[in-house]
């Protein structure tokens, strides 16, 4: 009898096994992603949420966040989804720096993304406004607040060349004119400015970025190009350390050394740093530098 029964028991908890564990595994199971694109997830209220879309319809959005949780919204919170830029770090979303098409005030071989814009100031007095078209070319442009008047005004085209993950080359020129009444006769002023390449090595967290140019006024050029050797290294989702330097061999060599912090937000940067000078034998220091930079439009 108790053999019979100790049987009987097998069966049962066999049965059950067989029968709960399809049960159990379906439990368990996670919900599929309807694609691994990270998201930017605004909400009505002005929270915002990072993660992966596992389903969308008229009524609801379900989602999983970054930090691996799975909700569901309703669709009338939701006020848009925008494909992310960044990357996820250790269960945190990290932006991509907003302004990465630059150092403090030499460009970076980096195009800004195809319909996105930015507006901001160098120094606070210099204003500027950038967009990218296509994915290989930044217009760029702006005026020093000088005396009240906008003058003179300059131009910065950039096209970049090559862009991957770790490499990219960029020419272009900054052009100044005063294309007007300004700071300068109209009779005697030409259009002045540097034409450029650079190259930047690393990835959008660290890298070096050099630069060679040459200065011009009207047709006629230096003879002697100006070197730009800069870096860039983000410390946390917040901060980047910058570095800019310039060597300009004239008669006597002159070296510019700026060094300081961009702090970051989703679409926001400023720069905080000091601006050195060496020539001479001499060293003068220090200038603050100051630049604030929004961009708009395109990925988040």
């Amino acid at each position: 009898m108790t053999n019979r029964a100790n049987v009987l028991r097998a069966l049962a908890w066999a049965g059950f096994c067989l029968v709960a564990s399809p049960m159990i595994g379906i439990a368990q199971e996670e919900p599929a992603m309807e694609t691994d694109t990270l998201y930017v997830i605004d909400l009505e209220d002005g929270s915002t949420l990072y993660g992966y879309i596992i389903s969308r319809g008229d009524d609801a959005l379900s989602i999983r966040t970054v930090a691996g949780l799975n909700i569901e919204l309703e669709a009338v919170l939701v006020r848009s989804t925008t494909e992310a830029s960044g990357r996820v770090v250790d269960g945190e979303y990290w932006s991509e720096d907003p302004n990465n098409t630059r150092l403090f005030f030499a460009p970076s071989s980096r195009p800004v993304p195809n319909g996105a814009c930015y507006v901001g100031t160098y120094m606070i007095l210099l204003p500027f406004v950038g967009c990218g078209i296509g994915n290989r070319f930044t217009i760029a442009g702006g005026a020093p607040v000088l005396f009240g008047e906008l003058q003179p005004f300059y131009i910065a085209p950039k096209l970049t060349l090559i862009q991957n993950e770790s490499f990219g080359v960029a020419v272009g020129t900054i052009a100044f004119s005063n294309w007007g009444a300004g700071l300068w006769d109209e009779d005697d002023f030409e259009t002045i400015g540097i034409a450029f390449g650079v190259a930047t090595f690393g990835s959008d967290d660290k890298a070096l970025t050099t630069g060679l140019g040459f200065g011009y006024a009207g047709s006629d050029f230096a003879s002697d190009p100006v070197l730009m050797l800069g870096g860039e290294a983000r410390l946390s989702r917040r901060v980047k350390l910058i570095t800019e330097n310039y060597f300009i061999p004239t008669g006597e060599a002159i070296g510019l050394v700026m060094g300081g912090v961009r702090l970051l937000a989703s679409n926001f940067s400023g720069d905080v740093g000091m601006l050195g000078a060496t020539g001479a034998g001499a060293l003068a220091c220090c200038i603050p530098v100051i630049n604030f930079a929004y961009r708009f439009g395109g990925r988040r």
